[in-house]
């Protein structure tokens, strides 16, 4: 059975003493490939080199759509789990222009307008995420690599702007918009990837149920989104959420597996 966690971060301190054990236990319950999304030039360099060093592991080069714009937006917090780096995102684009080889796909991108609700000039700095959000596209676009999309508070409007600049390699990560927005994103041919918090999260057990097979991945946003409350997510929690989705779409386990990794290949190529 051949595995795929198409999100995680693994470049991160929760994992600087064990990463080796963690790939174990991946490779054990039959993970073939791990994901490693940056979100700024410090991790984006990280994933790069961890990429190098270990097989299993594939690099995706991002811009975290906080992170892209708080050199120009001071005011915006930390968020719950990491600091906020500032940096020029037009160099970090040029960045993965000229290092593009060396990714599977441009992510973490999108848009989060839950962590700025609060601030004076909300609409200013949505607008400028928006801003940045369609600059990635578009070199995404020209590179013709899938994006895989952050959409936290946001999930209309990135859905907005993907068919504006008519994305058709997109991956949903972590999709919280309600039924509608579900619906219609399918329509629009893209993916979903489901991460392993599906056992105790009604939410991804509906998506799951509205979105074709064909257009389902498998995610588990590590260190995050673990399927027991307050433990470690690791990339081999992609065998829960296997599990969960072969039970509600009433299929054998091998045969999701089989078809989360035809939709992984048709999508960012073979693997």
């Amino acid at each position: 059975m051949r595995l795929i966690d198409v999100h995680c971060h693994l470049e991160g301190e929760r994992f600087a003493k064990d990463l080796d054990e963690v790939l174990q236990n991946a490779h054990k319950v039959g993970v073939k490939a791990a994901f490693c999304s940056g979100v700024n030039p410090e991790t984006n360099r990280k994933v790069m080199n961890l990429a190098k060093e270990h097989s299993l592991i594939k690099a995706c080069f991002g811009l975290y759509p906080l992170d892209a714009i708080v050199s120009k937006f001071p005011e915006i917090q930390d968020d719950d789990f990491r600091k906020i780096e500032s940096f020029d995102y037009k160099e970090e684009l040029n960045w993965i222009d000229k290092n593009f080889h060396l990714c599977v796909a441009i992510g973490e991108v999108g848009l989060d307008f839950k962590m700025i609700k609060d601030l004076k000039n909300f609409e200013e700095v949505k607008e400028e995420q928006k801003k940045v959000f369609e600059e990635v596209l578009v070199l995404a676009k020209k590179l013709d690599k899938p994006v895989i999309v952050h959409t936290r508070g946001a999930e209309l409007e990135c859905i907005e702007i993907l068919e504006k600049h008519k994305m058709s390699k997109v991956v949903l990560h972590c999709f919280g918009g309600k039924k509608s927005l579900i619906k219609r994103a399918a329509d629009n041919g893209w993916f979903f990837s489901v991460p392993a918090v599906i056992t105790r999260l009604q939410h991804f057990q509906t998506l799951v149920d509205i979105v074709p097979i064909e257009q389902l991945l498998t995610e588990t946003d590590a260190p995050y989104l673990a399927p027991v409350a307050g433990e470690r997510s690791e990339p081999k929690d992609v065998a829960v959420t296997v599990k969960e989705i072969a039970k509600i779409k009433n299929m054998e386990v091998e045969e999701v597996a089989d078809q989360i990794w035809k939709n992984a290949e048709g999508l960012f190529g073979k693997i």
